[in-house]
């Protein structure tokens, strides 16, 4: 039963992640940093979650190139040092 409900507020989060990001007031990532910390990292959700983020990297570049997207306007993708 407690894992039921531990998905079932996950999936909600996620939800409400998706629906809040657009929103300039209330920010979509906390609702989807709090479904990982109810999920983990090792749930199937929060795994396709990442796949899916991971998939908009080459579109992310790809607008880059052609010049929709200027790099220095955009967060780093990849590890600083």
């Amino acid at each position: 039963m407690k894992r039921k409900l531990r998905r079932g507020l996950g999936i909600f989060l996620i939800i409400l992640a998706i629906v809040t990001g657009p929103i300039p007031i209330i920010q979509g990532w906390v609702f989807f940093v709090a479904a990982i910390g109810v999920l983990g990292k090792d749930d199937p959700i929060i795994q396709f979650c990442f796949r899916q983020m991971g998939r908009l990297r080459p579109l992310r570049e790809r607008l880059e190139k052609m010049g929709f997207l200027k790099p220095e306007d955009l967060p780093p993708t990849g590890p600083t040092a």
